[in-house]
């Protein structure tokens, strides 16, 4: 692909600005907004903006046009047109399919205005559902994004629409994947897109004994000069998220696949593939893949936002993480550790140093979850992470579950592993107890790994987690409860192949048709032992096999990548 672009002797100098002459900045000198490209004559307006042929994205700002540069069929944007420092607040703005171009950024994406809770305390009114800024994205749009401190932030009450279709997704990616340099190694190469929203999160008060402030006002009432107070700072560079609409829209993402990010300012402050700041369930999130990311690949602060047919694949740390009250639902997901790599699930209801039982509650409920581990430890092989072990879901830290009609297995010789499911008591003995007291749930799941299950914690006492999966009743500490048709693969009863098409040694993510131990012996029936969850929540479908796909319906044939390649952990 042709990647040289005409710009204006105003514009180069911006744009050397805004990369920081190879240096990363974390706070860049704010952009000249003055500059009109309607009306600059040193170059043909057909390739800077403002009429002509030029298919690039614009937006109106104080009566001036601000229109990208266009070039050999690609578009670029400098920081005149949106960096960190210049958000684009206009009241809507597109980026249209051209053809085999590509929309580049030599800065961030920032679409709306942030209102802090300096601003929100002061009576700026923090912009609701669909008052702020819609960004639209074509099918077929390739976002392209050249440093790697630069992301697409989305505040609240604006939306993005980014609807692609299984022929022609939507690609947000880094420079170095467009120029074809890019490997799996190459994880962080550029932010990734942050979502922030108007729902409810438990680092703000709830205004009952166990939320986490004082008294009983709650942070989600409306105060006396704004809708709420619930104002919390956003990991990457500032912003604001929380609220308590959490049935609240923050757009659609629908056929995206989010390449290369997950950047990390420092530890502890990433920016993941995708983050959903308590976004609301009014979101649309389907048929959406992370791919090659530093950090996490889903991550929900609190929020209900709801997800289906998500994929993960080469991701360094947890490829699904949540937190701070989240209480969505998700059906229909695949992940795959093709290397190093963290969770395939990481739940928590707090963080570190915070009160396990602070209110409102994190409780997922997912079904239909293929997670195939890879047996690499931190800091092992072919691409390296710092974040941990390949492991199976976690819940800890105070975090409700009910998980469905789910696989977790591993992709290593003999279904080699690390713990593939562990409950967690950290700092209190909330999690295990939601599983003692039927709070949480997990029926109609296969475990096959050599390490399969793993209860931990000061305050477990004799908790038996195989037990819990089987029923229960083995003790006082492991009561009867309803969970059924659980089973556990481990040690000499795993099978010579997986429970995967392809088998062990392969990146191959569909479920078997039969499956059965080492011996051919059928040990979970697809049509007879399945979970039907569309009566637990209306959002579910009732589910026709186990795990996140099939064969008969390979739903991320042709969109998604990463899954082709050869394994070579």
């Amino acid at each position: 692909m042709k990647k040289i672009f005409a710009l204006t002797a105003m514009s180069s100098a911006l744009l050397l600005v805004a990369c920081g002459g190879g240096d990363i900045n974390l706070s860049p000198s704010t952009a000249d907004n003055s500059v009109d490209n309607s009306v600059d004559n040193s170059v043909d307006n057909s390739v800077n903006g403002g009429g002509g042929s030029n298919p690039c994205a614009s937006y109106v700002k104080n009566g001036i046009t601000f229109q990208g540069q266009s070039d050999s069929g690609d578009c670029f944007y400098p920081a005149s047109f949106v960096s960190s420092n210049n958000p684009i607040t206009a009241p809507l703005i597109t980026f249209g399919d051209i053809n085999d171009g590509v929309h580049e950024f030599a800065d961030s994406l920032f679409i709306g205005e942030d209102i802090d809770a300096t601003a929100a305390g002061n009576g700026t009114r923090i912009p609701q559902e669909g008052e702020g800024t819609k960004l639209n994205i074509d099918a077929g749009v390739t976002m392209v994004f050249k440093q790697p401190t630069s992301y697409i932030r989305i505040t609240r009450g604006s939306q993005i629409f980014a609807e692609g279709t299984a022929t022609a997704p939507i690609i947000f990616t880094a420079d170095e994947d467009i120029d074809g340099t890019a490997t799996e190694d190459d994880r962080g190469l550029w932010g990734g897109l942050q979502i922030n929203g108007n729902g409810e999160t438990n680092k703000c008060h709830d205004g009952t004994a166990t939320g986490s402030g004082n008294g009983t006002v709650s942070d989600f009432a409306p105060t006396a000069n704004n809708v709420h107070n619930c104002n919390q700072v956003a990991e990457g560079q500032p912003a604001t998220y929380g609220g308590n609409k959490n049935d609240e829209s923050s757009g659609v993402l629908k056929y995206v696949v989010v390449k290369h990010a997950g950047y990390e300012v420092i530890d502890g402050n990433e920016l993941n593939a995708v983050t959903l700041n308590a976004v609301g369930s009014g979101t649309t999130i389907s048929y959406v893949q992370t791919y090659t990311s530093q950090d996490d690949g889903f991550e929900m602060f609190g929020g209900a936002v709801n997800l289906d047919h998500i994929v993960a694949v080469n991701v360094g740390d947890d490829s699904i993480d949540y937190s701070e009250g989240y209480k969505g639902k998700i059906q229909y997901a695949v992940v795959v550790h093709t290397s190093g790599a963290n969770r395939c699930i990481e739940g928590d209801n707090t963080g570190g140093g915070r009160s396990d039982a602070f209110t409102p509650t994190t409780n997922l409920i997912i079904s239909n979850l293929t997670c195939v581990t890879s047996d690499i430890k931190q800091d092992a092989g072919v691409n390296t992470t710092s974040k941990g072990d390949s492991e199976g879901p976690l819940f800890r830290e105070g975090a409700y579950f009910q998980m469905y009609n789910s696989i977790v297995t591993s992709n290593a010789v003999d279904m080699d592993s690390q713990e593939c499911l562990e409950l967690d008591n950290s700092e209190g003995p909330e999690t295990i107890n939601a599983a003692k007291e039927g709070i949480s749930k997990a029926s109609s799941n296969v475990i096959a790994c050599e390490e399969a299950t793993k209860a931990s914690g000061a305050t477990k006492g004799a908790f038996d987690l195989v037990n819990w999966l089987a029923g229960g009743g083995i003790n006082a500490d492991t009561p009867p409860n309803a969970n059924i048709n659980n089973v556990i693969i481990t040690g000499a009863d795993i099978p010579a192949q997986s429970l995967i098409v392809d088998g062990v040694g392969t990146r191959d993510y569909r479920t078997a048709a039969t499956i059965t131990d080492a011996n051919g012996v059928v040990i979970f029936d697809q049509a007879t032992q399945l979970t039907d969850v569309s009566g637990i929540d209306a959002y579910f479908t009732a589910p026709t096999y186990l795990g996140g796909a099939t064969a008969g319906d390979d739903w991320l044939n042709g969109w998604t990548v990463g899954l082709s390649a050869p394994l070579n952990p």
